[in-house]
């Protein structure tokens, strides 16, 4: 198995906000979703291989000077001077103090076969005159396409796109993209009132406090002493009408460019595999290693694909289940040690 890590990924999220003012900022990401997003992402790195984490901060870096140029192309057209940065002649930014770093490793460009479905100019060699790698050189240009720097970069954006609402982020203005996804979540249900939307959204929120919350139960990073719990949790995993796209590994005859690109695979088969092994021996591996499926199959499809908004709606089963296990585990506990206590039940004999 590839090490894994728990190290924070900053989210690099100042150039998308800009020097906008508190008021701006809320219109955008409201007060309690920005408060919460640096944490959840970096809990959904949590477990994923040294190697991923590697790859998601110098992208991020990428993105975060990808975006200061759109920026600053857009601050040009509409007539905003910018005087705090310059720009050098190979048309990178710089904040003037700034130094390079002489230890900084390059980030390896993906090939042409692993990149599906973006415009040309993202395209590593992008048409001159249309696009430099990375970025888009015309505000027409930018208002043509869906896409942003971060879907260039799959690994980040296999981050935001495991994103659910309301933390997700927001689609740009006039975005098909959220038609579409509407559409998608709203096919045969009855259209929310205002006060129901609200109600959602406040629960949504209070789950991903509860998450966050999690890596401070013992209970969930308790090594279990048998397997019982753990398959029992994994059956639950395994049930949701979505689990079926991850119960085997990927064919790469069937993906092309997929070694390339995920270069550690994870499936369910292979979960329950390592619970019987005692590979996984608690409820955070288990949630670790299904959320490095959903990382997997986000990163590979795209963060608005179809297989994305799947993902999106399995990762929320798994929270629930997860959540759920880690609650009935620490009352059982707790109703044990009291029955002790109170010297209803012997305590178990220590060995000695």
């Amino acid at each position: 198995m590839a090490e894994t890590g728990n190290q924070t990924v900053p989210p690099t999220n100042a150039s998308m906000t800009g020097a906008a003012s508190v008021d701006d900022k809320d219109k955008i990401i409201p007060e309690p979703i920005r408060e919460l997003l640096p944490a959840t992402l970096s809990r959904l790195t949590a477990g994923l291989p040294l190697h991923e984490l590697d790859i998601i901060i110098k992208e991020a870096k990428a993105c975060e000077d990808a975006l200061e140029k759109e920026i600053e192309i857009l601050e040009r057209e509409l007539g905003i001077n910018n005087t705090k940065q310059t720009r050098s002649d190979d048309g990178d930014r710089h904040d003037k103090d700034e130094q390079p770093s002489p230890n900084k490793s390059p980030l390896k460009e993906p090939t042409m076969i692993a990149i599906p479905l973006l415009p040309l100019p993202y395209q590593p060699g992008g048409e001159p005159g249309k696009g430099h790698i990375n970025y888009l050189d015309s505000v027409d240009a930018m208002l043509q396409t869906e896409f942003a720097p971060p879907d260039r970069y799959f690994t980040v954006s296999a981050l935001l796109g495991r994103l659910r609402d309301p933390m997700k982020l927001p689609y740009p203005p006039n975005s098909r993209l959220a038609l579409n996804a509407k559409n998608t979540h709203t096919k045969g249900k009855k259209a929310e009132s205002p006060e129901q939307e609200e109600k959602r959204k406040k629960a949504a929120l209070e789950k991903q406090r509860a998450l966050l919350v999690l890596d401070s139960n013992e209970m969930y990073h308790r090594e279990q002493t048998d397997t019982v719990a753990l398959l029992a949790l994994y059956k639950k995993i395994s049930s949701h009408r979505t689990a079926a796209v991850f119960r085997k590994p990927v064919n790469p005859a069937e993906a092309p460019g997929y070694k390339e690109r995920i270069l550690f695979p994870m499936d369910l088969s292979l979960v329950r595999k390592m619970i019987v092994a005692r590979m996984i021996k608690s409820f955070s591996s288990l949630h670790q290693r299904v959320g490095l499926i959903c990382h997997n199959c986000v990163k590979f499809n795209g963060r608005e694909s179809d297989y994305a908004v799947l993902t999106r709606d399995f990762e929320e089963h798994v929270d629930d289940k997860v959540l759920e296990a880690v609650k009935n585990a620490t009352a059982a506990a707790a109703a044990a040690s009291a029955a002790v206590n109170s010297g209803a039940v012997p305590a178990a004999p220590s060995g000695k």
